[in-house]
């Protein structure tokens, strides 16, 4: 809900009670629903996002883009996420053809150019022309996710979109608080959260990784624009070193990619809080910040040993020393660290048929909702993280299975249900911009 009002978290859009608990940002928190045995029924709210006006004739105010139901899609321009109506039909269809054209050759591979074509086209209608992406164009999706902007903002910039990627991280800039850090999600272009959600500290390493990759993704004449970012990225690694300076070496609990209140600190926030130090390390350097580089890479050594001491000897939990794994170790290998962590990737690899759904796709943990729901933004992910450790099948099959369970107007859904059909919002951003980040690793002449 745009206007602030307390809409259910986007992981959680199912009827139950709010819960007042601790949280980093604030007192009021929430929690998991509790977890079903059974298969879920959720709608698809859209087959996809089209520019242009709604086709009942009365837009939103404010809005320049409407939701496409399954049964609107001849309303569209062919081949396009355009809608014919629209009264500026030519110049957005002339910005959506100018994205295409500048996306590199990899976006070509023969096996899964349609894949990579949707991916853009789902970014384009949610970020282009906006004053920050948006995680989806439902009501209660509308909103810039730090960690969902990260995503974006390194797709765009692996896809040519320099001037997008740039735009993505001085939005963070200007949403990012004096003292570095990062509201869950904010209402587009501003500071502002929608809600009272608690503020989560894995924001500060999502900002750092995508300042570091955008910039490395940059042709070197424009490198220099990293000078009008400084501020995001010493605010960031400020934040994260103060946080991982405790006796423990563990930052403070917050929330991460599961969006729901913690007591203990996560593995993916140890692990994108590490992912950010390493990318710090290297933004610093370049802005001649070479005592604070120092510090960060002091900092880094000290959360890396302390995240293989309390989360690695027990085999990768998601809480420290006890419970069952999530993809967390995802965020402790390439694209978001440099290194490949053996023993990380082994136990990502070890626990795919516990993540496993029955439509073929992913949940976000082992312990997650047993109701039969596969999650594409985990599963892309994942995709992308196999694609750059030597699991290349792995990564091309679930990248086929992300094409496969697209909706009828060429989206990638939030989830799919265990029947394989689409549901929640379309297009989701994250899941376009990893599934993005997933094909340009894979071989061209990968075959199925």
């Amino acid at each position: 809900m745009v206007n602030g009002s307390r809409g259910p978290s986007r992981r959680t859009f199912v009827a139950a009670s709010v819960v007042t608990v601790a949280g980093a940002g604030g007192v009021l928190g929430y929690q998991a629903w509790p977890r079903t045995t059974y298969p879920r029924r959720v709608p698809l709210y859209s087959a996809t996002v089209a520019m242009g006006p709604s086709p009942e004739g009365e837009p939103e105010p404010g809005t320049d883009r409407t939701l496409i139901r399954p049964d609107q899609l001849s309303l569209l321009v062919p081949q396009s996420r355009v809608v014919q109506a629209a009264p500026n039909v030519e110049l957005l269809l002339a910005r959506e053809r100018a994205m295409l054209a500048a996306a590199p050759e990899w976006t070509q591979a023969p096996r899964f150019a349609d894949a990579a074509r949707s991916a853009l086209l789902d970014l384009h209608v949610l970020a282009d022309g906006l004053p920050s992406p948006v995680a989806a164009w439902t009501p209660y999706w509308r909103f810039s996710w730090p960690r969902d902007c990260a995503f974006v903002a390194v797709a765009q910039a692996l896809t040519g979109q320099y001037d997008a990627a740039l735009k993505v991280l001085r939005f963070l800039q200007t949403a990012q608080a004096a003292d570095g850090w990062f509201e869950a999600r904010y209402v587009p272009g501003t500071n502002r959260s929608p809600d009272s959600r608690p503020r989560q500290l894995d924001g500060c390493g999502w900002a750092l990784w995508a300042a570091d990759r955008v910039f490395a993704a940059l042709p070197d004449a424009r490198r220099r624009e990293l000078a009008g970012l400084a501020h995001l990225v010493v605010r960031s690694a400020d934040r994260i070193i103060t946080s991982v300076s405790t006796p423990s070496g563990l930052p403070p609990a917050t929330p991460d990619y599961w969006e729901v209140s913690e007591r203990s600190p996560t593995l993916a926030t140890c692990a994108m809080l590490s992912a950010g130090l390493e990318s710090a390390v290297r933004l610093l350097d370049a802005l001649g910040e070479t005592g604070r580089a120092e510090r960060a890479a002091t900092a880094l050594v000290r959360l890396d040993r302390t995240i293989k001491q309390a989360f690695g000897r027990y085999g990768f939990p998601r809480h420290p020393g006890r419970g069952d794994p999530d993809i967390g170790s995802a965020f402790l290998l390439p694209p978001f660290r440099d290194a490949v962590n053996e023993p990380a990737l082994q136990r990502l690899v070890g626990i795919l048929p516990r993540l496993r759904r029955p439509a073929g796709g992913l949940a976000p943990g082992v312990t997650w909702h047993q109701d039969g729901i596969s999650w594409t933004p985990e599963t892309a992910t994942v995709a992308a993280v196999f694609a750059r450790t030597g699991q290349v099948a792995r990564a091309a099959e679930m990248v086929q299975w992300l094409a496969d369970h697209r909706t009828t107007g060429g989206s990638y859904p939030e989830k799919v249900l265990e029947t394989g059909d689409p549901a929640a919002v379309a297009p989701l951003a994250w899941t376009a911009a990893a599934t993005l980040l997933a094909i340009e690793k894979l071989p061209p002449d990968i075959k199925g």
